[in-house]
């Protein structure tokens, strides 16, 4: 094995939740690394696959298993789970990975380097999604953007101290890095994005088919009501009643309120997407999925909304009694 540098005071940071069939993946391509942490933390997120023994096989069988750590939580989040390793581990600079990602062998070398200047208190990387088949590529194009480059946490390093001042992600499972990423900048923090450093998602990007989207949709918004001042649960609750009640009382006005929701909708996937967005209109069902799969995403998250503002409304009423 050729000799490699080794950053002691740098640790990796990667949840797993029932992620064996793409766990093999992940820790080969940590291994391959040009630059090589202190150690990489495994953070078992409540798993209930064969996900955590195949991690520690790959440690006892594997050449640099020595610097690999599994360790269970119990969280059952994303942003749980990335605290949590933050709160167990002590090194000065955290990276963050996550499971179902392609990443460049020089990702930890590359963003090193940018970390030398000491005025910079974290950088990232980019993520490129484009979608596995037609539903996939509708449901990026309507949340991450089709074929467009984002900033996100996972291609991170973050210095510790930046934790310290702003707190650690919240344990959510969708929005927990978009909120601190926007917490940490409005702070002071200085962020450099590092577009050399392209990840993309192997396999299913978002969702591949409109069941799979729909309860994917459900899931993420439930927990969102516990963010703090997020209007999106109201404005999609009363959005829908006053919908149902204009449809009831006046059809054809209801008629041009669904309409000019669909148009927003495709603004919005437009906007996310940009230039990109012109391949949905290629041809007729391209178009047709782009707007059916808004509309079930929309149908989950108006579910989903009502069943987290149910869940805090009851939860409260228990603590007062």
């Amino acid at each position: 094995m050729t000799a490699r540098s080794t950053a002691k005071d740098l640790v990796v940071i990667v949840p797993y939740f029932n992620e064996s069939e793409s766990l093999p993946y992940l820790l080969t391509q940590l291994a391959a690394q040009t630059l090589l942490p202190h150690r990489f933390l495994l953070v078992n997120s409540s798993s209930t696959d064969d996900g955590p023994s195949i991690v520690d096989k790959w440690i006892t069988t594997s050449e640099l298993g020595g610097l690999f750590t599994n360790i269970s939580a119990r969280t059952t989040t994303p942003g749980g789970s990335k605290s949590f390793g933050i709160a167990v581990s002590s090194e000065p600079l955290l990276a963050f990975m996550d499971c179902g990602l392609t990443f460049p062998v020089n990702w930890l070398e590359q963003q090193s380097r940018l970390l030398n200047d000491p005025t910079v208190s974290w950088v990232s990387g980019v993520c490129q999604t484009e979608g596995e088949n037609l539903i996939d590529r509708a449901a990026v194009a309507h949340t991450y953007g089709f074929r467009n480059k984002r900033a996100i946490i996972p291609s991170s390093i973050i210095r510790r101290e930046v934790f310290v001042r702003c707190g650690v992600f919240k344990d959510l499972r969708a929005g927990y890095d978009t909120e601190w990423a926007l917490h940490a900048t409005q702070s002071g923090e200085k962020r450099l994005i590092n577009t050399q450093i392209v990840v993309r998602y192997h396999g299913i990007n978002y969702a591949n088919t409109l069941r799979n989207l729909f309860m994917k949709s459900l899931r993420y918004a439930r927990p969102s009501v516990y963010r703090k001042n997020y209007l999106a649960p109201w404005v999609y609750l009363f959005g829908a009643l006053l919908g149902a009640v204009v449809s009831a009382a006046l059809p054809r006005v209801g008629v041009l309120m669904g309409a000019a929701y669909v148009a927003a909708r495709l603004l919005l996937a437009g906007h996310k997407s940009r230039r990109n967005i012109w391949f949905f209109f290629c041809s007729p069902l391209d178009f047709l999925v782009l707007i059916v799969v808004g509309i079930v995403m929309d149908a989950g998250k108006l579910v989903g909304f009502t069943l987290g503002i149910g869940k805090r409304y009851l939860l409260r009423q228990d603590a007062t009694h």
